[in-house]
């Protein structure tokens, strides 16, 4: 029998699979040392600007209303030495001085068909034999409010005015007709000042601006 030849140690299978691992390795390793790796390029920051700081007045205060004198030209202004008080009225309005207890009414023009006219009373009691404070005036007045049929009191709030401090009340009631009062009721002295507007409930807003204005430029000058 013709002699077998066998394969010789340094050829066998694992060895050559091991020869060949090694020769990839380096190729893999020659190949990765090639490759030089990518650095991303930092990016330049960039700064915003900041604005510069802008300096801003404080708003001021608003002024208390009740003490902003209206200057417009279709007001004409009444004073009263003898009880120390002032007050602007409408030029269209008309003036009656000495009307019973009041010391000067101002009424609105009369649109006719039996409208009846707003109305701004100023009243002055001497209370040299019966002092109060401010409280107590404005109590004793609106308990003769009260005595109104439907009387309805709307609000009695603290007021600050020209010169002087006191209360504002508002109130409706039926006099044949439903009306709406706003007065103003201060002490100064021994003198009570009573600034009372009326008009019919139905009315009332058409009057607004003008009653506004009236309290607001109402004065007591002692």
């Amino acid at each position: 029998m013709p002699e077998s030849r066998g394969i010789s140690p340094s050829g066998s299978p694992e060895r050559l699979l091991f020869l060949a691992g090694l020769v990839l390795l380096g190729c893999l390793l020659l190949a990765s040392g090639c490759t030089q790796p990518v650095i991303p390029t930092p990016e330049i920051a960039r700064t915003t600007p900041v604005p510069e700081a802008t300096t801003r007045a404080a708003t001021p205060a608003p002024v208390t209303t009740a003490q902003v004198t209206p200057r417009a030209s279709n007001y004409l202004t009444y004073t009263n030495a003898q009880w120390g008080f002032s007050i602007c009225y409408p030029s269209s309005w008309t003036k009656q001085e000495n009307a019973g207890p009041n010391v000067v009414v101002f009424t609105s023009p009369s649109t006719g068909m039996g409208d009846v006219p707003a109305v701004m009373r100023i009243t002055v009691d001497d209370l040299s034999a019966n002092p109060m404070s401010q409280e107590q005036y404005k109590t004793a007045q609106l308990a003769k409010k009260q005595g109104l049929e439907l009387f309805n009191l709307i609000y009695d709030q603290a007021y600050k005015g020209n010169g002087f401090t006191g209360w504002k009340v508002a109130f409706t009631g039926n006099q044949g007709y439903l009306t709406e009062w706003v007065e103003v009721y201060a002490v100064k002295g021994t003198t009570g000042y009573i600034v009372s507007f009326s008009s019919k409930e139905d009315k009332y807003a058409n009057f607004v601006v003008p009653m506004d204005t009236m309290f607001k430029c109402f004065q007591i000058t002692y």
